[in-house]
């Protein structure tokens, strides 16, 4: 199976713990505690070279949790925009929040919380000023470890807080010497505070569990000052130490439930030291090979599927099975076509050798095959041009009611047809119903083709009386 190795950093502590997966819960290897002073390139430098001989002993590369004040964490709401414009949004956050002047001096990850109505859409982003991990990058890179992964300590934390119907709730643990209280939403840190810790407050749980009882009091009110959601459900941390007979004494009227959080991992002896809730909830996504949001990386925001997406992908999907199924029947439609040509040129070929057999020649063959060819031209074409203009004259007369006098029919076997009369009827609907009528008639007999281009005026000084030209064609097909 393989490992992976966590250093997790914080003023006045580094740890190292190394797991791997085994079976539903990942198994911690080895597990170290070191103090470290402060966050220098050559404090945290020494700090490694001493671990290499035993706790990052033939680790080349591992994954860094970092617990600093500057790590900023904040909630975005924005209304419906593409991948890129959200993106870039929370990077101009993220610059004003660490003080930046460009994109490239911050490191930023962000991700989708949850949709809400019409589109819009709540993202939760970690972010820091890259010249706060320079230093460490460089200690790293000299002691020959690279850095596979940047993950701020609270982001992991929130990891353990499973709501994600948009209820606010805590996770609290203890590093160093000190506590940090973590408000989450659907899993992201909101706002951190930080506290201090006794002396013995670590290794003395009625000593923590009074301390605690007096600080969530002042976190709440805080929470209020900064228009914060205060959580009704608080996680406490693998090292928050605390009694499970004190859990109650911590309860008040907004924080209705204290509990444990669940140890997502196993100690391989009892002798380890405990790693931290975050370090073991990055363990546990690392063995299950579950992405987690990295600081090295490029921020980038993975939508969820809509309703209007998946829509439009089940249209392009039929579209495309349409397009397959079209080009797999002209396909084989082609195949069978290229068969009976096949078919053709060896029938084609046994009759010439008939033909040569018979002492004909293959040019005399072609003549042949082009004089059948021209007269079926010639034949299409004098099928084409033949007029029955005899009846032509029966029926337009025929056509004709009592109010209509055609006075003149002008026709020739390729231009149109011109029919010229005047009709008089008790009213003026009635002769325009009757040049109507007469239309009628006309456009119904199958070897002509009403041209459009009529005429209808008004004759002069003559009461219900219209002069009208109508205009056809042949029909050739």
């Amino acid at each position: 199976m393989q490992a992976s190795t966590i250093v997790e950093i914080e003023e006045g502590s580094l740890a190292v713990v190394t797991g791997a997966a085994d079976g539903d819960q990942p198994r911690v290897l080895r597990s170290a505690r070191v103090p470290l002073p402060d966050l220098g390139r050559e404090t945290l430098a020494n700090a490694l070279r001493a671990l290499q001989e035993e706790a990052l002993q033939g680790v080349d590369a591992v994954h860094v949790v970092l617990g600093e004040r500057r790590m900023q964490h904040f909630t975005s709401q924005l209304p419906r925009t593409s991948p890129g414009d959200a993106v870039a949004y929370v990077v101009r956050e993220a610059q004003r929040l660490c003080g930046m002047q460009s994109a490239a001096d911050v490191m930023v990850s962000t991700r989708v919380l949850r949709r809400l109505p019409g589109g819009r859409m709540v993202l939760g982003t970690t972010a820091l000023a890259r010249s706060v991990f320079e230093p460490l990058q460089e200690a790293f890179t000299a002691a020959g470890i690279a850095v596979l992964g940047l993950y701020s300590m609270e982001s992991l934390l929130a990891l353990a807080a499973n709501a994600t119907d948009g209820r606010a709730t805590a996770v609290l643990e203890c590093n160093a010497g000190r506590a940090r209280f973590v408000l989450c939403d659907a899993q992201s840190p909101v706002q951190v505070r930080r506290f201090l810790i006794g002396g013995a407050g670590e290794t003395n749980p009625a000593a923590l569990a009074t301390q605690f009882a007096m600080e969530l009091p002042r976190t709440f009110d805080w929470l209020r000052e900064t228009r914060q959601p205060l959580p009704s459900s608080l996680l406490l941390g693998t090292r928050a130490g605390v009694d499970d007979d004190a859990l109650s004494m911590l309860q008040t009227d907004e924080l209705t439930q204290v509990e444990r959080a669940g140890v997502p991992f196993r100690l391989a002896t009892d002798s380890l030291p405990m790693p931290s809730l975050g370090v073991g909830m990055l363990l546990a996504r690392l063995a299950a090979d579950e992405p987690v949001l990295s600081l090295t990386e490029p921020p980038r925001l993975q939508l969820p599927w809509t309703g209007q997406r998946l829509v439009s992908l089940a249209a392009a999907l039929a579209v495309g099975a349409l397009c397959s199924w079209s080009a797999l029947v002209d396909c084989s439609e082609l195949m069978r076509t290229q068969v009976v040509r096949t078919e053709l040129d060896g029938e084609l070929a046994e009759l010439s050798a008939s033909l040569a057999a018979e002492g004909v020649e293959p040019a005399a063959v072609g003549q042949l095959v082009d004089d059948v060819e021209g007269r079926a031209e010639r034949l299409r074409t004098a099928l084409s041009t033949r007029r029955p203009v005899s009846r032509l004259l029966a029926e337009i007369s025929n056509s004709a009611g009592k109010e209509l006098h055609l006075e003149e029919l002008k026709f020739t076997s390729t231009e149109r047809i011109l029919v010229v009369g005047i009709v008089q009827g008790r009213s003026r609907q009635e002769a325009l119903a009757s040049i109507a009528a007469f239309s009628e008639r006309l456009g119904k007999l199958p070897y002509l083709v009403l041209g459009g281009e009529d005429e209808i005026n008004e004759v002069a000084r003559q009461r219900n009386c219209y002069r009208f030209k109508l205009g056809m064609t042949w029909r050739n097909s």
